[in-house]
């Protein structure tokens, strides 16, 4: 499913971060288990917007952000200029490398793959973390099929549940938050 945002998308997201970027995306980033050196991938990251918050957290790390959508890359990539320690991936030509991040998150990304592809994406985001490495995500609350799908799918995979909750995002909604670790 490869999906590329219209020009309004794009305008709206922005107009979004712009209002609502401390109090949407910096409240997510500031859950993130982040000391400072951290490897750190942003799976689905769109124009950047939670990734400009996370990569002042890691001064000595590196965050790689991935998206299938070229658009979204190009908007991250002007989102983001001027830090040094980010790299940016096309998902359809290059999965992460295996046991190679300490984090990985998403924010509101995971309920829009069908089924189908997150039975290939779980696997692939656990793998692509080391041992006690983190996966944290954030999705609408209403999604309560797809987020059942996901937490069994982080399961079998190797990661433990370590913390959740429920909070309102703005625009958003009522939204879960879920951390787990690798084993």
């Amino acid at each position: 499913m490869k999906h590329e945002p219209t020009p309004l998308e794009i305008f709206l997201t922005k107009l979004a971060f712009l209002l609502y970027g401390k109090s949407v995306y910096k409240a997510f980033s500031d859950r993130l288990p982040l000391n400072g050196d951290e490897q750190v991938l942003d799976f689905g990251c769109g124009m950047g917007t939670v990734a400009f918050y996370v990569a002042k957290k890691i001064p000595r790390g590196h965050l790689t952000c991935l998206d299938i959508s070229r658009r979204w890359l190009k908007t991250c990539r002007k989102t983001l200029r001027g830090y040094k320690n980010i790299s940016f991936l096309s998902g359809e030509s290059q999965p992460p490398t295996k046991d190679s991040f300490d984090v990985a998150y998403c924010h509101f990304v995971l309920h829009d793959i069908p089924e189908r592809e997150l039975e290939k994406v779980i696997p692939a985001l656990a793998g692509a973390l080391k041992s006690g490495g983190a996966l944290v995500f954030r999705e609408p609350f209403k999604e309560t099929k797809k987020i059942a799908l996901i937490k069994s799918l982080a399961e079998q995979n190797r990661l433990i549940p370590k913390d959740s909750r429920i909070t309102d995002v703005p625009l958003m909604g009522n939204s879960l938050e879920c951390i787990y670790i690798k084993q």
